[in-house]
């Protein structure tokens, strides 16, 4: 059987599906020398290689490994994505033709959830009890865009094709993801885009207001030889992590 085949037709028990689930957790815990606990604190780009093989093994019998023959699959860690969980990208060589593939997820709200006393978080659909939970789901929904690439050199996760791959397999029920992002975790202080804020620079109590959130805050702050806004101001940018912002009324 061909992985395109496997994709369209592979048909398993939910119990099933959740023993392997279940156990691709537990390995990981088991070999990884950084994720020790299902709130790991450390993961390195390994760890989602070892995930890689896991899920090729006990979902597609190998036929990702072998589809993908002799193109590179790289996987890589993305601290500065803020809002997306992962991505999954085909590359080509202009010089040589040669296609390659990256999978990159997004650990900045890996570990901005799972806190004491947050919400509770949901993963394509599924309500997740742990960041390795949170991780596996992203993964999931990685892995069926890079297999529905190397299949059909195409993917999107909102088609028909897509979501009833990942239903079937993984028993996802959404494409989206509800991880808690660097703005929210912002706005539980009272910071957000507009908000007058102070901090420390070089020794100076500075203030100004918030431009934006991505894993640190851009803060305006008016300065005569600054660049010149659309308001008719000048203004420095400082780039300024979250938690040395003090909100002011």
């Amino acid at each position: 059987m061909t992985l395109a085949e496997t994709l369209l037709s592979l048909q398993l028990s939910e119990e099933s599906i959740h023993q392997r689930l279940h156990q691709i957790h537990q390995d990981a815990l088991a070999g990884s020398r950084y994720l020790r606990e299902p709130n790991f604190t450390r993961i390195h780009s390994p760890d989602l290689e070892f995930l890689f093989r896991a899920y090729d093994e006990r979902f597609f019998g190998g036929l990702c490994r072998q589809t993908l023959a002799d193109r590179q699959l790289g996987f890589r860690l993305a601290p500065r994505m803020t809002r997306t969980g992962g991505t999954t990208t085909r590359f080509r060589d202009r010089a040589t033709g040669a296609v390659s593939f990256e999978i990159a997820i997004a650990i900045g709200v890996l570990f901005d959830s799972f806190r004491d006393g947050d919400r509770r978080i949901t993963v394509c659909g599924l309500e997740c009890e742990d960041r390795l939970q949170a991780l596996q789901r992203v993964f999931e929904h990685e892995l069926v865009h890079l297999a529905e690439q190397l299949c059909w050199e195409t993917s999107d996760c909102k088609a028909a094709r897509f979501q009833e791959i990942a239903a079937r397999l993984f028993l996802h029920r959404a494409h989206t993801h509800s991880l808690i992002t660097r703005q929210e975790r912002a706005a539980q202080s009272g910071i957000r885009p507009g908000s007058r804020v102070a901090f420390a620079f070089e020794g100076c109590r500075l203030t100004g207001r918030v431009n934006r959130i991505t894993k640190r805050a851009t803060v305006l702050v008016e300065d005569g030889s600054g660049v010149r806004y659309s308001d008719g101001l000048r203004y420095k940018t400082y780039y300024v992590p979250i938690s040395s912002l003090e909100p002011l009324a």
